[in-house]
């Protein structure tokens, strides 16, 4: 007898993750590989590499990051690649599932993701999923930890920072707000100023995004951050402190200006409330003491009380899940 499968999946800019109904769960990197030339095909043949593989290959082939603005690029070889990270997403999470099987998906977009993205997610998985449910990510974050009175989900992904009002019902689109401030800019920052400080430090974007992962910071250090780069080849120490903490201070600035805006526009009886329970998710979360400079930049408007969500990567795609979970047959239908 055909079975259906349902599946959650947050479809971020950097990384992407699914979990599944039978609790199988898989991540992979947002990006696809096609080789560049005749000695790359007769390396890999005509297969685009996926994820971590294209990364490692990334010098023998065109990488292409579909999501690099934090929505879907409708150009060919973008959509190519939405397609296949999504199907290779599904069969490793779903390995069991047979022609026969139907798959009901939830996919997280970014708050505001325009209508002609979600069409066109729609059309790209036709083949490989029944039924489609998009939602906001920030949405899905608060599905998963189950806060849906009055609180403020800000979901700082790579390409985007997506930031939801909830107060008890679906949040309509006035509260909801997506800002270009996120990972992404992050890592361009803190290259910019490795670049104005140590000009002979030899740097890229993965080995940016390395240091950024494991040491970046918002509050003060009782240790310096010294990093080793290669400068003309040769390893050398380079103290990174204070651009790290500058550099992420860059970030989260504007994004506690916007969560005070969404605050300071909400029914003024619930203000107080709001600023009380606010919940970073996404990758910026894993920043050390993004919570406490959030709390800090609003302290002139009230205080704030702000944690940080205990599973950053799987949080998006397990609400996701959940709503596919519990939305009645009848209302996939009429999806």
């Amino acid at each position: 007898m055909p079975t259906v499968y349902r599946a959650g999946i947050d479809l971020g800019t950097s990384r992407s993750t699914i979990t599944t109904s039978t609790g199988r769960r898989f991540d992979t990197r947002t990006c696809v590989g096609f080789p560049k030339d005749l000695i790359a095909r007769r390396r890999f043949g005509d297969r685009p590499l996926l994820g971590d593989e294209a990364l490692d290959h990334r010098l023998a082939v065109d990488l292409v990051w579909p999501l690099a603005e934090g929505v879907v690029e409708e150009e060919p070889r973008a959509l190519e690649a939405t397609a296949l990270i999504l199907r290779h997403l599904i069969d490793e999470a779903l390995p069991e599932r047979t022609p026969e099987d139907s798959v009901y998906a939830a996919i997280g977009v970014p708050a505001q993701a325009s209508i002609g993205s979600k069409r066109v997610l729609i059309e790209i998985t036709r083949e490989f999923i029944d039924k489609l449910l998009i939602v906001s990510e920030p949405f899905a974050v608060a599905y998963a930890i189950e806060r849906f009175d009055e609180c403020l989900i800000v979901d700082i992904g790579a390409g985007t920072t997506d930031i939801c009002r909830m107060h008890g019902s679906i949040p309509d689109a006035e509260d909801q707000v997506t800002l270009p401030v996120a990972g992404n800019f992050l890592d361009q920052t803190i290259a910019r100023a490795i670049e104005e400080k140590y000009p002979q430090a030899q740097i890229s974007a993965e080995i940016v995004r390395r240091i950024k992962e494991k040491h970046g910071y918002l509050t003060k250090v009782s240790e310096p951050v010294l990093v080793t780069l290669n400068n003309r080849g040769i390893p050398t120490e380079y103290d990174l402190t204070e651009i790290l903490r500058e550099s992420c201070l860059r970030m989260s600035q504007p994004i506690a200006a916007a969560i005070q805006e969404q605050v300071g526009s909400f029914d003024p009886d619930f203000q107080a409330r709001l600023r009380q329970n606010i919940i970073i998710a996404g990758g910026g979360s894993r920043l050390k003491g993004i919570d406490l400079a959030i709390e800090n930049s609003l302290k002139d408007y009230g205080g704030a009380n702000v944690e940080c969500v205990q599973d950053a990567e799987y949080c998006g795609c397990t609400g996701a899940l959940k709503m596919c979970a519990e939305m009645p047959d009848e209302y996939w239908e009429r999806i």
